[in-house]
C-alpha cells in the first residue's frame, strides 16, 4: 500500500535502549550505522567511504557535530522524541524521496510545522535527521527536542497532522498529475459517448431504421384505447390494463437495435461522469424500470394520442438569415479586422456567431453579439436569448427575455414564433396573435402551428392555406402536411408530391409513408410510431446534454459537494490533507 508511514517513540532523560545505548549513543548510531546516506558539499556517499563522517543533517545543513550533538541530548532534561518517517521503495524512487537531500529540503522548509505541532516555539527547536536507504522502506530517523525541557509534547493528533503535512509536499505534484490524466482520459470517453449519443440520435430522427410490425399494432390499440379515454390523457390517469400496454410498448422501444445503443451510450456516459465521485457504478435497469426516463411512458402516451392528428412542430434550429460578406463570410481574420475597424453590427453579429459556433470561447461569442444586439441586429439578440437558454450564455434574471423581445420589436419572425410559444399556456389569444405575426413574416415553423390551431378550430379552409405554406422546405413539415391533405381533405396527388417531396430531400419516414399507401396501410401510424421514435431519441440525448451541461456548470463555478468528499476520500488514503 501507497502512502508515508509516520511512527513518534519519545525517550525520557536516562533512557537506555534495547542494545544499551544511551539517547545520546542511539544518535551516533543512527548517524553512522550501515546504509546512511552521507552529504559532503552536494557530493554523496556512504558510511565508510570516508572516516569519521556521519550522515546527520539539521537545520545548519550537513555539517554537524556528531560528538557536541550525542553530549547535548545526553545532557538534555526533558524529553527527546525520535520521528520515524519511511515510503515504500516504489513511492521513493517515483516520487524523488531516494536521497538524503530530498529529505532534508523537505524536513527544513517544515521544521515550524513540526514545532508547533509538538508546542515548541519555533526559535527553541532542536533537531537532526539522518536518511536510512533501506531496501523495502527508505526512511529517515529525526531526533527532535526543545532548549526549554517543558515544551516537547506530541498528541495522536498532532502525529497525524505530522504526517498530512509531510505527505502533502510529498505527494502533491503527482496527486495533482494524477487527477490531471484521470480527468483528461474521463472527459476523452465522456466525450465520445456524448458525440455518439448526437449521432444515435440524429440516424432516429431521420428514421433510418426499421422497427417492429408489433409496435405498429400495439400503438394502434393504445390509440384506440385513449380516443375512449374520458380523463386527462397522461401515464398516470390510465387504466390498469392501459398502463401495462404503455409498460410492453417502452420494452419494445428498448429492445430496439437503434435505441438500446443509444440507452447504452447514455448509460456509458453516466458512468464515466460518476466515476467522478466514486468507484461504483450506477445500476443498469431496463429502460422501462428506470425511473430516470418515466417521461417516455408519456411520450408513448401523447404519440398514440396524437396518431391520425396534427402534431406539435418540433424544437428546431432557427432560419438564419445568411446575408454574405462578399466572398469572406466566414473568413475569421477578415470578419476579425472587419469587426475592430468599422462600424458594422452585422460583421459584429458573424464574428459572434463564428465563436459561437465554431469555437469554445463563449465570453467572445456573447460580447461581440451582444455589441450587434445593441446596435440592433435582430438575429444576434435572439441568439443571445437561445444562448441564455441553453446554458451557453450566463443569464441574469430578465436577460434572456429582454433580448428576445428585442429581437420580436424587430419583427425578427423565428423570434416572434419563440416568444407565442413563451405565451401559449399563459395567454392563448396573445399567443395566436405573434403566431399570426411570426407566420406572416415567413417562419415556417409559425406557418405550420398556426395552421394547427385554425385546423384544430375548425377552421380548416385558412388552416390548408397557412399549413401548404409551411411545407416549403422542411421534409418533417411536408410529411404531416402531406397526410393531411391526402386523408382530411381527400387531395391525394397534392397529398403524394409533398410526401414525395420529402422522400427526395432523404426523409426515411416519408419513404415509408409512401410505401404504407401503395400497400394500402394506415400511413398515419407509420408516421405515429416514427414520431416516437424521434421524441424518444431526443428524450435520452437531452438527459445526456442536462448531465454534460451541469458539469460545466460546476466546472466553471468550483466543484460539487461529491467531489469535495470524493477528493478528501482519497487524500485520507495517502495521509493528505486538504491540497
Amino acid at each position: 500500500m501507497t502512502g508515508l508511514i509516520l511512527k513518534a517513540p519519545y525517550y525520557k532523560p536516562g533512557h537506555i535502549t534495547e542494545k544499551g545505548q544511551s539517547r545520546g549513543g542511539y544518535v551516533e548510531y543512527i548517524a553512522k550505522r550501515e546504509g546512511v546516506e552521507i552529504l559532503r558539499s552536494g557530493m554523496m556517499g556512504y558510511i565508510g567511504e570516508r572516516r569519521g563522517s556521519n550522515g546527520l543533517f539539521s537545520d545548519e545543513g550537513m555539517k554537524i557535530n556528531l560528538s557536541a550533538v550525542s553530549k547535548e541530548i545526553d545532557e538534555h532534561t526533558g524529553n527527546v522524541w525520535g520521528l520515524i518517517i519511511s515510503l515504500t521503495r516504489e513511492d521513493a524512487e517515483r516520487l524523488g524521496y531516494n536521497c538524503a537531500e530530498q529529505w532534508m529540503n523537505l524536513l527544513r522548509s517544515r521544521r515550524n510545522d513540526i514545532a508547533r505541532e509538538m508546542g515548541i516555539a519555533p526559535s527553541n527547536l532542536r533537531w537532526v535527521a539522518a536518511y536510512h536507504d533501506k531496501e523495502q522502506h527508505p526512511h529517515v530517523h529525526m531526533m527532535v527536542w526543545s532548549t526549554n525541557p517543558q515544551e516537547p509534547y506530541l498528541s495522536r493528533t498532532g502525529i497525524h497532522n505530522i504526517k498530512q503535512t509531510l505527505a502533502g509536499d510529498i505527494f502533491r505534484q503527482e496527486l495533482i498529475s494524477i487527477y490531471k490524466k484521470q480527468t483528461a482520459a474521463r472527459d476523452d470517453v465522456k466525450e465520445k459517448y456524448r458525440e455518439r449519443v448526437k449521432e444515435l440520435v440524429t440516424e432516429i430522427q431521420n428514421g433510418s431504421h426499421d422497427f417492429a410490425p408489433e409496435l405498429i399494432a400495439k400503438m394502434q390499440l393504445l390509440s384506440e384505447k385513449l380516443e375512449k379515454h374520458k380523463g386527462k390523457k397522461v401515464y398516470g390517469y390510465l387504466d390498469k390494463s392501459s398502463k401495462a400496454l404503455v409498460k410492453e410498448i417502452v420494452k419494445m422501444l428498448g429492445n430496439d437495435e437503434k435505441i438500446a445503443e443509444l440507452y447504452d451510450s447514455w448509460y456509458g456516459y453516466k458512468c464515466e461522469t460518476v466515476r467522478t465521485y466514486t468507484d461504483k457504478m450506477p445500476e443498469k435497469i431496463s429502460i422501462e424500470e428506470n425511473e430516470e426516463f418515466k417521461s417516455i411512458r408519456n411520450t408513448v402516451v401523447r404519440c398514440a394520442a396524437m396518431m391520425g392528428k396534427l402534431d406539435e412542430q418540433p424544437d428546431r434550429d432557427i432560419d438564419y438569415d445568411y446575408r454574405a460578406l462578399k466572398d469572406k463570410a466566414d473568413d475569421f481574420r477578415y470578419l476579425y479586422v472587419r469587426a475592430n475597424s468599422k462600424d458594422d453590427p452585422f460583421a459584429y453579429y458573424r464574428l459572434g456567431r463564428y465563436y459561437l459556433e465554431k469555437t469554445d470561447d463563449m465570453e467572445e461569442a456573447e460580447y461581440w453579439l451582444r455589441l450587434a444586439a445593441d446596435e440592433g441586429n435582430a438575429l444576434s439578440s435572439y441568439l443571445i436569448y437561445k444562448s441564455c437558454r441553453d446554458g451557453k450564455f450566463t443569464d441574469t434574471p430578465g436577460e434572456k427575455m429582454k433580448y428576445l423581445r428585442k429581437a420580436v420589436d424587430a419583427g425578427f419572425g423565428t423570434a416572434e414564433y419563440e416568444y407565442a410559444r413563451y405565451l401559449k399556456d399563459k395567454s392563448p389569444a396573445e399567443a395566436k396573435k405573434y403566431f399570426l405575426r411570426a407566420a406572416e413574416h415567413g417562419c415556417f415553423q409559425a406557418e405550420y402551428t398556426l395552421g394547427k390551431l385554425l385546423f384544430d378550430e375548425g377552421n380548416r379552409e385558412e388552416a390548408k392555406e397557412w399549413l401548404q405554406r409551411s411545407a416549403r422546405n422542411d421534409a418533417w413539415t411536408q410529411t404531416r402536411v402531406g397526410l393531411l391533405l391526402y386523408y382530411e381533405y381527400g387531395e391525394y396527388e397534392k397529398g403524394k408530391e409533398l410526401l414525395q417531396g420529402a422522400a427526395d430531400n432523404g426523409y426515411t419516414p416519408a419513404e415509408k409513408v409512401l410505401d404504407a399507401l401503395r400497400n394500402n396501410l394506415n400511413a398515419r401510424l407509420i408516421v405515429g410510431v416514427c414520431d416516437l421514435f424521434y421524441y424518444i431519441g431526443n428524450l435520452i440525448g437531452e438527459h445526456t446534454e442536462e448531465i454534460y451541461q451541469k458539469e460545466q456548470r460546476i466546472n466553471s463555478h468550483g466543484i460539487d459537494r461529491r467531489q469535495r468528499k470524493a477528493l478528501r476520500d482519497k487524500k485520507q488514503a495517502i495521509g493528505l490533507k486538504e491540497l
